[in-house]
């Protein structure tokens, strides 16, 4: 049986996790939490997009929506700022 590129990346992770004593990952969660960095630090959702091979930004958009409301929180707090410094 061939494995594909996600299987071989997850049975390496499983087997290097188990050797070092550390709680398992899969590679989905590691897909997620690369994704969540790049979006909490402010790369565009566009890019972000294309990088995880979504057909369309209105998927990662969904699925990260609880980060960009954080950060839309985040640039409202901003704008305040710095209309209120005017």
């Amino acid at each position: 049986m061939v494995k594909s590129n996600a299987q071989r990346v997850t049975w390496y992770i499983h087997s290097a996790t188990k050797e070092l004593g550390i709680k398992n990952v899969t590679f989905h969660a590691l897909r997620h939490s690369h994704a969540s960095y790049l979006i909490s630090r402010g790369i565009a959702i566009q890019y972000v997009s294309e990088r995880l091979g979504h057909a369309d930004v209105s998927i990662t958009q969904q699925v990260y929506s609880h980060l960009l409301k954080s950060l839309r929180d985040q640039e409202e707090d901003k704008t305040i700022f710095l209309l209120n410094a005017l």
